[in-house]
């Protein structure tokens, strides 16, 4: 628990100074000479600003990729399988770079969020204190949840669903073991965060005085209901047009390190596009458009009650919002750049929430409560259904808003949400970047234990050896000798050669009149592979699938025998290794 308290305080000094880092690299980037707006010639430092920034990350990434591969990819993928494949043994240089790339993205305008940074970067420290206090490895894994846990505490305020978003998201873990440090991590990130912020607010500001002192009718509950069958078909299109996007750029003709720069291109000629057709207006005031980098300015306006009052919905820039930061979102993640999804997901669900509420509003069906709580709920749906957490996505609506009244449609709209997603994209966008990463979850996590463990961690069985030459009747001695029914074949070096399985030896038992016959390399089974000690359990077990053996030789580098690996022998070691994991 002391740890536990320590890496949560840490926590939440590091995401509020990050969140900060990302604030003070956007207005360097994006400051003009007397502070005038984007017009005219300034235009072209639309394209040129995120393109440097992408540039600079791309250097910086291939930098960091020599020295630590885990610097790179998608934040929450990549704890989670620090934590299915290394017990969480995250390097810290991961965290750091990852705070550097991050911080140019977004702040060069790249859209995409601050929060799988934060988790990473969380996660890389808890790790370093971990390997400090020389815990064990069950522990690490625990305060990894701790750091990740505290951060999104911290960036939102909301302790709650940041306990719930990691445990039903990273660490898939609801023992009461994992679930007493990570609150007390929780709460302290908080408590932090609040601390040096002077209130208690979201680290982006929210207005909620929203007054809803009613009971929900069955009318507005309908409209809710058609809110969350919407954000579950939004959603399964950004969790689609993300990993889309991802293959693309990962397929694309170029080098690694200058695709981030031509995504910030691409990027940029989306803002003058903005820029030309909608005007600096429709950026809410802002220099830059509205769908560059993590969207808290936009989320902040659309949650504001007032916000309708004076401009009236706007249908048209609301759906143009939407399709832009969908699109700059794909752009940015899909070349490279350092971020999250899941900002962009409060963005778009906000803008979905406002935009329904709108349309509803232009055909004189509005229920009449302020659209801002659309808005709200549109968020939990979205973050419902590109993340797969319902749980933790209307647990933070409520926690940002503090108005219990908010939770009920909230509710809905997420499991809604979350429901319709899965009909068309049956895995959450973390899921499926895991499994392309080749990491199992959900009722198949404990497979990916077998790709954390390697044939050097199975006690052996002795190898009885024989020579090809030998009559095959040498066979039945060492059977009664040694009481086995697998034999390995060796040369005159003690190289492997081949098998003589528990099979093969039984048809020769059919067969014993055929023994003086018979030697040792006509019954030997010269397609089986050796199993290498560095070997993990997954591949031996798919070798004794394919080719319906009970036992494998395990060899050195040499080629020499080190003895036989039984198929008994693994399962018997990765139940043992589970149980020793509670």
């Amino acid at each position: 628990m002391p740890m536990a308290a320590a890496v949560g305080a840490a926590m939440g000094v590091v995401a509020v100074a990050f969140d900060r880092l990302v604030g003070e690299a956007g207005r360097l980037i994006f400051s003009l000479p007397g502070g005038r707006a984007f017009a005219g010639v300034d235009l072209v430092l639309l394209v040129l600003l995120p393109a440097g920034g992408g540039l600079l990350v791309g250097l910086i990434s291939l930098l960091a990729g020599r020295l630590t591969p885990l610097s790179r990819g998608p934040g929450i993928p990549v704890v989670v399988e620090a934590l299915a494949r290394r017990d969480g043994d995250i390097p810290a240089e991961a965290g750091l770079f990852r705070a550097v790339t991050a911080s140019l993205t977004i702040g060069s305008g790249g859209s995409a969020g601050v929060e799988g940074p934060i988790i990473l970067i969380g996660s890389a420290l808890s790790s370093a204190l971990a390997r400090l206090g020389r815990v064990s490895a069950e522990q690490r894994r625990t305060l990894v949840g701790c750091g990740a846990a505290a951060a999104t505490a911290a960036i939102f305020n909301a302790p709650i669903a940041a306990v719930i978003f990691v445990l039903e998201v990273i660490l898939r873990d609801f023992s009461t073991r994992t679930f007493a440090p990570i609150v007390v991590a929780s709460v302290f990130g908080t408590v932090t965060a609040q601390a040096i912020l002077g209130r208690n607010e979201a680290v982006f500001e929210v207005v909620t005085e929203l007054n809803i002192e009613r009971v929900f009718t069955g009318q507005e509950l309908a409209h809710y209901a058609v809110l969350g069958v919407l954000a579950g078909l939004v959603g399964a299109g950004v969790s689609a047009s993300v990993r889309a996007a991802e293959r693309v750029g990962k397929r694309a003709a170029g080098p690694p390190w200058l695709k981030p720069a031509l995504g910030g291109a691409l990027l940029g000629l989306l803002g003058v596009v903005w820029m030309a057709t909608l005007g600096p207006a429709a950026g809410g005031g802002t220099e830059a458009p509205p769908f560059f980098g993590n969207g808290y300015p936009v989320i902040e306006r659309l949650l504001r009650p007032e916000t309708y009052a004076q401009e009236g919905g706007g249908v048209v820039l609301l759906a143009a919002l939407l399709g832009f930061k969908l699109l700059g979102t794909c752009l940015t993640l899909g070349s490279g750049g350092a971020g999250g999804v899941i900002a962009p997901s409060l963005m778009i669900g906000a803008t979905l929430g406002a935009l329904f509420a709108s349309v509803c509003t232009a055909l004189g069906a509005f229920p009449g409560e302020s659209p801002a709580t659309y808005a709200f709920a549109g968020m939990a749906g979205l973050i419902a259904a590109v993340a797969g957490c319902p749980l933790a996505a209307f647990l933070l609506v409520f926690e940002i808003t503090g108005d219990y009244q908010l939770i009920l449609p909230a509710m809905l709209v997420a499991i809604l949400a979350t429901g319709v997603a899965q009909l068309f994209v049956p895995d959450s966008i973390y899921v499926a970047m895991l499994r392309e990463r080749g990491v199992r979850t959900g009722a198949y996590a404990d497979y990916t234990l077998l790709r954390r463990l390697h044939a050097r961690d199975v006690p052996l069985v002795p190898a009885v050896t024989v020579r090809p030459e030998a009559p095959a009747a040498e066979l039945l001695a060492l059977s009664r000798r040694y009481a086995v029914t697998d034999f390995v074949v060796v040369d005159a070096s003690d190289g492997y050669v081949g098998l003589v399985t528990a099979e093969d030896f039984r048809a020769l038992l059919l067969a014993a009149d055929a023994l003086p016959l018979v030697v040792v390399g006509e019954l030997m089974r010269t397609g089986l592979p050796p199993v290498n000690p560095d070997h993990t359990l997954d591949l031996v077990m798919e070798q004794f699938s394919r080719h319906d053996v009970a036992g494998l030789p395990v060899v050195d580098g040499g080629g020499r025998i080190r003895g036989m690996l039984t198929r008994v022998m693994l399962i018997r070691s990765y139940q043992e290794t589970l149980a020793a994991r509670g």
